[in-house]
């Protein structure tokens, strides 16, 4: 179109896993000419980089780390922070093949005419739209997700099956997500992450986290939920830790 002028800016948003999962948000900013040049960034998600372009004056008050140094915000930012909220369903079969049902949530997307997100787990399957508010289009290809006329307050939920729980050697099991990070340039931004871990009670016990609940990451177990709420800055990888569930005596 004359006048007009395409400039692919790499966004990232990454949610990886030990086994190198990741999404990958490429956004394609429209402008209008050389003089108007949009500005975006880069969003990881567990796995989760993120190349934020953000503009000089949202740099002031923000914490930053570098080299990806971890650090729990407590108290957490103001609200407007990208927020990744994840419901991880472990089921009866998935202690046999490690598969695990996953809907996973974005809130506080930017606004850009057009966004693809690529999922590079290595292990995905089903991959769909759960739903989506505030943008024009999304339609799902291969790993990928297109989202076109992505607007200010828009969510984005997928679902889909990820195989990252890990049996261990002394038969326990190992639920690892990560890392997250989100990142720009140097610098790592804050970023606030929600996992709720549903696990069948009577096949599996919780034993731990790793991190351990503390103050910017808290944990909460109630029945067949571990819940997990944490706003950091840095890297950071979450592990669940299970035990096999024994009767009592």
């Amino acid at each position: 179109m004359p006048g007009m002028v395409v400039q692919q800016v790499k966004r990232t948003i990454e949610l990886q896993t030990c086994a190198r999962t990741a999404v990958v948000i490429l956004l394609l900013a429209v402008c209008p000419g050389p003089a108007g040049l949009a500005r975006a960034g880069n969003i990881s998600s567990g796995a989760f980089e993120a190349e934020d372009g953000f503009d000089e004056d949202t740099l002031a008050g923000v914490v930053q780390v570098n080299e990806g140094e971890l650090v729990f915000l407590s108290p957490s930012p103001e609200s407007g922070t990208l927020h990744s909220i994840n419901t991880i369903t472990v089921t009866r079969a998935s202690l046999d093949d490690g598969w695990v049902q996953l809907v996973q949530c974005y809130e506080g997307l930017d606004a850009v005419p057009a966004v693809e997100v690529i999922y590079q787990y290595r292990n995905l399957r089903r991959l769909r739209i759960h739903s989506k508010t505030r943008i024009g289009q999304a339609v799902t290809s291969r790993q990928t997700v297109q989202l076109t006329d992505v607007r200010q307050g828009a969510t984005l939920c997928i679902r889909a099956d990820v195989q990252i729980l890990y049996p261990q050697a002394d038969g326990r099991f190992l639920l690892r997500n990560g890392p997250f990070h989100r990142r720009f340039l140097d610098g790592y931004f804050p970023l606030h992450v929600s996992m709720d871990v549903q696990f069948p009670a009577k096949l599996l016990h919780f034993v731990d986290t790793s991190p351990q609940s503390q103050p910017g990451f808290a944990v909460d177990v109630t029945g067949q939920h571990v819940y997990i709420d944490t706003w950091f800055a840095g890297t950071l990888t979450v592990e669940v830790e299970f035990s096999r569930w024994q009767p009592g005596p």
